[in-house]
């Protein structure tokens, strides 16, 4: 199930929302004038997107790492551009 809210009813209901997110399984979407901002999600969800990311990353170096091998690809040199901030 998931429901729709706005920031300010959210922050007023968290202690709601964030059980209803962990013993219910319910994704709330939080709302700012009109489209959803961020939501909040059972934590099992969360692990699991970033596990599916984490493996799609993977997936993706693999790739470049092959071609790199095979001569598809070459390697580029990083030049930092002058004035460039090196935070």
């Amino acid at each position: 199930m998931t429901t729709d809210m706005t920031v300010s009813q959210g922050r007023a209901a968290l202690s709601a929302v964030t059980a209803r997110a962990e013993f219910g399984g319910e994704t709330t979407y939080l709302t700012k004038h009109g489209h959803r901002a961020a939501a909040v999600v059972p934590a099992a969800s969360a692990e699991l997107l970033e596990q599916l990311e984490d493996l799609i990353d993977a997936r993706s170096v693999e790739i470049a790492l092959a071609n790199l091998d095979s001569g598809k690809d070459e390697r580029v040199p990083f030049i930092r551009r002058s004035g460039a901030n090196p935070a």
